[in-house]
């Protein structure tokens, strides 16, 4: 059993890694997605994605904003309320740039041979890159000024309560742990299970893969869809390590399944509660909202549970712990919508979606 396609074109393959910062302007963040499977299926070692680094490097300098600074200024009052859902998720994605660009340097360190070393190099730098890529974006179209300590002030409320929980806690936590005694390879496996396998492989590529839809099905943004369609192709780099250096773990050591087990189950709910959000109550409802910029959230819960176990299969872990984490993942997403409506007192979206289309729920 696989949820990896097998049937992707090599055409599309070469084409998200070989394009440009300009080309990938054109390129669907769904191609990326192929791309990435592409990759888990053929598991490049360390020194392979530092090689891919080295040819996909962009600058955030090349990117302009101007056109992206009048669309933003064009979606006030008849748009406001696409704008503020934008702006939310956006603030999520630069707040947890922010966050593991700060919380990844133990793990260069500790990590247990040269090459991934040298790998996990290059990805401290992409972190850095993705943070001031965000601070430019908010700089200079959402109109958060003052530099990069000023935005991430002036946006950090705006986080969920889960989201506190991952990254401001676990996040912390774990690659202090790892700081602490760089020696300790079970902490090195926690924290490459939290940072790329939750924070990575399960949050980041779901918020993408919609955020990124949304803005091109909009046909707006295009400094940003080229320069947030580059930081989906760094992930998919940082994905596959990470996959990689669990299934070498547990290759080693049956006993880091339990070490990835655990951690996986410990941030399941928060993470599901992230993705769901049910603090903060939908401006739009989707009766509101045109048919071709509906998200169901019955396809937000498939994608990014799959998201996570079927990289949890390439790393070697059991089909009777997969359909664990789905079936308590699903639980999750359950509680939280129902969370939704207790806290705003209104339905849920998916309450839509069950109308329309009763075999989702």
């Amino acid at each position: 059993m696989t949820d990896i396609r097998n049937d992707v074109a090599p055409e599309v393959v070469g084409r998200v890694e070989n394009a440009t910062l300009a080309e990938l302007r054109d390129v669907h963040i769904d191609d990326v997605y192929l791309q990435m499977d592409w990759l888990l299926k053929s598991r490049p070692t360390p020194i392979d994605l530092y090689h891919r680094w080295e040819n996909q490097n962009w600058s955030t300098q090349e990117l302009d904003f101007s056109e992206d600074a009048q669309h933003w200024r064009d979606m006030e009052g008849i748009f406001e309320g696409f704008r503020t859902e934008l702006q939310r998720t956006f603030t999520l994605f630069f707040l947890g740039e922010q966050a593991v660009t700060d919380t990844l340097s133990p793990m260069v360190h500790a990590a247990p041979d040269e090459d991934s070393r040298i790998f996990l190099s290059t990805q401290l730098v992409d972190e850095a890159r993705h943070t001031v890529f965000f601070s430019r974006f908010f700089n200079e179209v959402i109109g958060v000024t003052g530099g990069l300590h000023e935005a991430l002030g002036l946006v950090r409320d705006q986080t969920v309560e889960a989201y506190q929980v991952i990254f401001d806690g676990e996040l912390v936590d774990v690659t202090e742990a790892v700081r602490l005694d760089p020696s300790d390879y079970a902490t090195w496996v926690r924290s490459i299970t939290t940072y790329h396998l939750i924070v990575e492989g399960m949050l980041a590529l779901t918020g993408q893969k919609f955020l990124l839809g949304i803005v091109r099905e909009l046909g707006i943004l295009p400094g940003f869809y080229s320069g947030f369609t580059a930081v989906a192709r760094d992930e998919s780099r940082h994905v596959n390590f990470g996959v990689r250096a669990l299934l070498e773990a547990h290759a080693k050591d049956r006993a880091m399944g339990t070490v990835i087990e655990d951690q996986v189950m410990k941030l399941l709910e928060p993470a599901c509660r992230i993705v769901a959000a049910p603090d903060r109550r939908f401006v739009v409802e989707p009766e509101e909202t045109p048919p071709n910029l509906r998200i169901s959230p019955y396809e937000v819960r498939a994608f990014s549970l799959n998201s996570l176990t079927k990289r949890l299969r390439v790393a070697g872990l059991s089909e009777v712990f997969l359909e664990e984490v789905t079936k308590r993942g699903e639980a999750a997403y359950d509680r939280a919508w129902s969370d939704y409506e207790d806290i705003h007192s209104v339905d849920h979206p998916r309450r839509f979606w069950d109308r329309m289309a009763p075999t989702n729920a």
